[in-house]
């Protein structure tokens, strides 16, 4: 019987053997340099993960005694820096990383030093939750090993950078690559290291490829069996026993798990609870597999190993819904998504991708549930004002009532607006929600006699996914990195310029009218066919629709907001635009223009747009003549 979730549940070891492979590493070249390291120094390396406390406290009184080598001196940093991280520090973390930085700047130091001290930094950053900077530090890392021809330290730090891609970018695929260069460079010297193997399989089991993960524990158990490396042996002893699912595999990974713990594998302990967990929930016993769950959070210290404590939560509340208790497991999926949250809040990582694609729509029927739920936020927002003005005329009682509702709501809006990032992580420009805080400010609270609106374009790039497919998706993604740039090149200061979720990008202009919008859109289009994209693309048409917002405006009123039609229907119309562009032949542009006063129910036009077309309450504009609405409205 196979361990269906087991992608998610191979994370738990990747960072401690990550932190491991950064703190544990000395280079041979270090070994061989002159340099004579002072012995508290020493001490600090060896107490840093047993006791990482003394360590820092032990690094702290020798840097304020001062009279160290610059050698020594960065040796003590990189000490503490890491010993606080894995405290729990941040703060301290981080800025022990900018000592060891401005040491490295400022002294040359003696060989082997310099690719020590960039490991444990990145072992560092990546405790504190910066992978941005973990990542470059690693491959900082591997420079200075290429540099000092250490080739062992060129396997660890290509472990570390493939460990990072897959463990906190979900870049399986690149990890792999990075896996498979480490292997050469370890295989070509005969060396046959058990961590790579063993580093490699959880990457195969992440990426769902069942027979090479088992290929690769079997190799890593090998290696680990000859080099007596009792940890890495445990833990691919563990890993194949969950994947055989055999009659004595709960046995066995029960005695590994009493080695582990004795060993002080604590983190390799809870993986081997979580596999248990997994098989238990697999035959059937819920109730089993939760008391598993329970062993391995037991085992994991409250201030590190945020992302493995996660995987047990996610495992857990599997479990309860297994056993029928919903609130149960809505509770504990609440809870794991909110500290996921906060971890991502502070981490600021470029990996907010992830959270990015949960919010990308496909059907355009949850582009209209989403737009309904954004009105709903917009109404309740505008009674919160028309209760902040009656406050004034209530007693204390009704004051205070309405604060205690007001605070409810606000932790409700809260909750809902947190979810989104601020920036698209690949292409920089502003995300679903940022772009959205922007269009609110921007439609216009008055429409004058000239219909000058705000307008909200809709860019798809053409064939996107056949770039991907023919070119694969490093080409895909310098195409949508161009796109982003050439929008942002195309269009003034005062634009909205947002990636809107995967080929699409969403620009906001305001003070155009009906003509002045389809120049832009023209304008756009041909920006973009005119950009080159590298990768062996070489150039990608875009289609356009556009809609104005508000769609149905009272002319001369002051009505903004839900009442005049706010942006998100016009995102919506624009939407319909767009596919009406795509069905038109593609690299071209087709608007939907509102007519001012029209007495159309928005629903009804955003479900039916020919209708409202037929109609004379929405104007149709496209960039070829004779372009016709489609008689079958697919939005």
């Amino acid at each position: 019987m196979g361990m269906r979730t087991q992608p998610n549940l191979s994370r738990l070891a990747t960072s401690l053997l990550a932190l491991a492979l950064s703190l544990a590493y000395v280079p041979q070249v270090a070994a061989q340099a002159p340099y004579e390291l002072h012995p508290d120094a020493r001490r600090c390396y060896q107490l840093r993960q047993s006791d990482p406390e003394a360590a820092a406290q032990l690094a702290a009184e020798r840097l304020a005694g001062g009279g160290l080598a610059p050698p020594d001196e960065l040796v003590f940093e990189a000490c503490r820096a890491v010993s606080r991280a894995l405290m729990g520090d941040r703060d301290a973390a981080l800025a022990g990383v900018e000592a060891v930085e401005a040491l490295l700047a400022s002294h040359p130091m003696p060989t082997g030093f310099e690719l020590r001290a960039l490991s444990n930094a990145g072992a560092t950053l990546q405790l504190a939750g910066d992978i941005t900077g973990a990542l470059n530090m690693h491959e900082r890392a591997l420079r200075a090993a290429a540099r000092e021809d250490a080739w062992e330290a060129q396997v660890v730090s290509l472990v570390n950078i493939a460990l990072l891609h897959g463990e906190e970018l979900a870049a399986y695929q690149q990890a792999e690559n990075l896996f498979a260069q480490a292997a050469e460079i370890d295989d070509a010297h005969g060396s046959g290291k058990a961590i790579v193997s063993y580093n490699r399989g959880l990457n195969y089991l992440r990426m769902d490829r069942r027979d090479d993960a088992h290929a690769q524990f079997a190799l890593a158990l090998a290696a680990a069996r000859s080099a007596n490396e009792r940890m890495l042996l445990d833990r691919a002893q563990a890993e194949l026993l969950a994947l055989d699912a055999g009659p004595g595999a709960r046995a066995g990974l029960r005695r590994l798990i009493g080695q582990q713990r004795k060993a002080g594998d604590v983190s390799g302990a809870a993986r081997s609870a979580l596999l248990q967990a997994q098989l238990a929930l697999d035959a059937g016993d819920a109730g089993l597999a939760i008391e598993d769950v329970d062993r391995a959070l037991s085992l994991l210290p409250d201030s590190t190993f945020q992302t493995e404590r996660r995987d047990a939560h996610a495992l857990r509340t599997a479990a309860l819904a297994a056993q029928g208790r919903w609130r149960e497991a809505y509770q504990a999926n609440a809870r794991m998504h909110d500290e996921q949250l906060d971890r991502l809040r502070t981490n600021q990582l470029a990996s907010m991708a992830r959270i990015q694609a949960t919010l990308v729509d496909e059907h355009n029927r949850d582009e209209l549930a989403l737009a309904r739920q954004q009105r709903e936020v917009s109404a309740l927002q505008a009674t919160h004002e028309r209760r902040q003005r009656n406050l004034a005329f209530g007693a204390l009682a009704v004051l205070v009532l309405l604060a205690i509702g007001f605070f409810a709501y606000q932790r409700r809006v809260t909750r809902r607006l947190r979810r989104l990032s601020t920036r698209d992580s690949l292409t920089k420009l502003l995300n679903r929600h940022a772009a959205g805080k922007r269009l609110n400010a921007m439609v216009p609270v008055r429409v004058d006699a000239g219909d000058a609106r705000a307008v909200i374009f809709l860019i798809d790039i053409d064939g996107f996914k056949a770039i991907n497919d023919r070119h694969g998706h490093d080409a895909g993604d310098a195409a949508l990195i161009t796109v982003a740039r050439t929008l942002v090149a195309a269009c003034g200061p005062d634009a909205v310029v947002a990636r809107w979720g995967g080929e699409e990008f969403l620009v906001g202009e305001r003070g155009l009218d009906r003509a002045g919008a389809g120049q832009t859109a023209d304008r756009l289009r041909r920006a973009i066919s005119g950009a080159t994209v590298g990768g062996g693309v070489g150039t990608v048409t875009v289609s356009i629709g556009f809609a104005a917002a508000p769609v149905f405006p009272a002319p001369g009123s002051a009505a903004s907001g839900a009442a005049a039609g706010h942006w998100p229907d016009a995102v919506i119309l624009a939407d319909r635009a767009l596919y009406a562009a795509k069905r038109g032949g593609r690299d071209t542009w087709v608007g939907l223009w509102g007519r001012a006063g029209a007495p159309a129910a928005i629903d009804d036009v955003l479900e039916e747009p020919g209708a409202a077309i037929a109609d004379g309450d929405v104007l149709l504009s496209a960039g070829r003549p004779g372009f016709a609405w489609p008689r079958a409205d697919a939005g």
